[in-house]
């Protein structure tokens, strides 16, 4: 739920200051910077609640959620990668 909540408030309410080490002067197009990182944050959020609730129901088992879990937090590194080749001064 927490990246869930997070993710809107930096994509969509465009709560820059919750992306940690944020520095409005080094990025060059901040609204689509914090879109791209909370969007990724959100999806995040979405992803370990569906793999929480696929657990929940014995559709996969301990060691599928494990791997899907790990899977799952990757996701946000690469569009921080992008975000930061993308959108640096």
């Amino acid at each position: 739920m927490p990246c869930i909540v997070l993710g809107y408030l930096i994509a969509v309410k465009q709560k820059h200051g919750l992306i940690a080490g944020w520095d409005k002067l080094k990025i060059s197009n901040p609204k689509a910077f914090a879109g791209l990182i909370g969007y990724s944050v959100l999806s995040l959020g979405i992803l370990i609640a569906v793999i929480g609730g696929a657990w929940y129901l014995r559709l996969i088992g301990e060691i599928e959620m494990t791997i899907y879990l790990v899977i799952a937090s990757l996701t946000p590194i690469p569009c921080v990668v992008v975000a930061h080749r993308k959108f640096a001064k």
